[in-house]
Parts: C-alpha cells; structure tokens; sequence
C-alpha cells in the first residue's frame, strides 16, 4: 500500500485536473454508491467524522475520514480496488478537500451560470475562497473578483489580482450580494450572512461554507427567490444542508431540489431563463474525495512506476 502526502498532491494534481474529476465524478455519480456522512464527539471535544463512495469506473472505492477539534480539521483517504480489495493508497487529505470543493463549484458555475457572467464575488478569506478563485476563473471570464470577509480582504484582493490578471477589489458583504453575477459563500458563519431580497436577478449563488445543519449563509428570502436549487446528494443534504433544512415550512419545495449530477449530464428538469436567481447548496460528499484521490493515485502510479 501506497501514501500521498498533502505535499505531493499539490505537485501532482491542479486546479484543471480536479475540474475535470468532479465534472466525470458527477456525470457518472449514478453508477456508483454514496456513503453519507458519520460524525461522532466525544466529551473532550473531539470530533471524528467519515464518508465515502464506491466508483465502479474508476475501479476504487474508498473513504475520507477525518478530525474536528477546536474548528480545526485534519483528513486522510483510504482507497481500494473493486476488483480484489485490497488498500491501494492512504492520502492525506488537506489539500485534497481544498481542491475538490473549489472544483464542485467550478462545475456547478459552469453548468448553471449564465454564460455572460462578469461579476464574480466571495465572502470569505480563507483557504476555501483562495482555492475557488482559480477553479471558477477556469469556467468564467470575469471582468472584475468582489472580496468581502472579515479580514485578509486586501491581501486576497491583491493576490488575486496579481496571480491571475483580474481586477480584485475589496467590498461589504451586502455589495458583494447585491453586485455579483457569481456569488460564493465560504464561511464560518452560523446564521446568514446578508438579506437575500439583495441578490441580483439573474445570479448564480454557491452557498459553500456550513455543512452542519444548525448553521447556515443564506436566508428564507435567498432560498424563496431561486427558480432552481442544486445540491450535491439530496439524501445526505436534507440532513445537513442547514441553509436548506433551517427554512421555514413553505419556503422551498423538496421534491424539487435537483441534484449536480442531472445538471452535468443534462438529465435535469429545468431550463436557465436571464433572470433566474440558482442556487447551488454544498456540504460536501464523498464522491468528490474518493473520484479526486483516485485520479491522484493513478497520476502517482505513472509518475513513480508504482
């Protein structure tokens, strides 16, 4: 059995590759299996949590299990073959998580956008939002990136602009809602973060930063505005997608919450008007590690003669 560190990853695996991962992972995510997500606490604090997924395709399956402990995580993956079992490879998975969320979204943005999207806006500054800039310039030509946060607004604002040649500048968070044709929301917030009656018509708005369902970055009124809203896995979403599951009854319809998957392979029951506000609801499922890690070791495997 093989090991990957966070180190090697970053040297074998970009920004292009993990879009193009998702984007296959998602396009064939019925074939597969899902394994939603397990989190247990113990009395000290600590938090141990595991998903997972089976990919037939790919000839692996695995899982990413991982730590919480005072708001910081750690991740490892295990693979193993579908043909025999056995363990391919342990990876850890820190860089990992960064590229395969920022990617997810990518993918999303690319298919639910509208194509003449030149705002893109983040509320956030940390590592999340530093890996989704690069993934949804790949997708979008954004004429100018909105930073809004709490702090480190100018540095990512001026990092921005310098490591990818697009204007960057720093806003509040309700002109970064109010202004944006890509609105993305990657925080620690627990309760929203800006009125949803200020989204612009028309907008594409991925709600990324709470995965739990006692917190949440979008209002009843965001939700109540969307022609569409997407998610990653609905079973594992109506659990723990809080932006979704805190919403007063009425709000929005279940059994009309599509899937990222019918937007990749065109399978999907609706149909992008100018105007329409969607929204796209991630917390994050173990497709995305498992299809990631997967590519990561096949790379390896190649480089390394493994």
């Amino acid at each position: 059995m093989k090991f990957l560190s966070n180190q090697q990853i970053s040297e074998l695996l970009t920004t292009e590759d993990a879009i193009a991962s998702m984007r296959e992972a998602f396009a064939g995510a019925a074939e597969g299996a899902h394994q939603g997500r397990v989190r247990t606490s113990a009395s000290n604090g600590v938090m141990l949590s595991m998903m997972g997924a089976v990919i037939p395709s790919a000839g692996i399956a695995g899982a990413k299990v991982y730590t919480t402990i005072k708001g910081q995580f750690k991740f490892v993956i295990q693979l193993f073959s579908t043909e025999t079992g056995a363990p391919l490879c342990t990876i850890e998975g820190d860089t990992m998580t960064g590229l395969r969320t920022a990617a997810a979204t990518a993918v999303a943005c690319d298919a639910l956008a509208r194509r003449d999207a030149e705002v893109l806006a983040i509320i956030g500054t940390g590592v999340q939002a530093r890996s989704h800039a690069p993934a949804l310039l790949q997708v979008r030509k954004f004429r100018e990136v909105l930073v809004a946060g709490l702090s480190g607004q100018q540095e990512l604002a001026d990092d921005i602009t310098r490591q990818y040649g697009v204007p960057a500048r720093v806003v509040s968070v309700d002109e970064a809602a109010a202004q944006a044709d890509v609105l993305v929301t990657v925080t620690r917030a627990t309760t929203p973060l800006f009125d949803g009656k200020l989204l612009k018509a028309g907008a594409f708005v991925a709600a990324v930063g709470a995965s739990k369902a006692n917190v949440r970055e979008l209002d009843d009124a965001a939700i109540a505005r969307a022609a569409a809203l997407f998610v990653e896995w609905k079973p594992q979403a109506q659990q723990e997608a809080g932006d979704l599951v805190q919403c007063a009854p009425g709000t929005f319809d279940w059994a009309r919450v599509m899937e990222l998957a019918q937007a990749v392979d065109g399978s999907m029951p609706y149909q992008r008007k100018d105007d329409d506000i969607v929204i796209y609801k991630a917390i994050g499922i173990g497709l995305e590690d498992v299809a990631l890690a997967g590519l990561a070791y096949r790379k390896a495997c190649a480089k390394f003669g493994w």
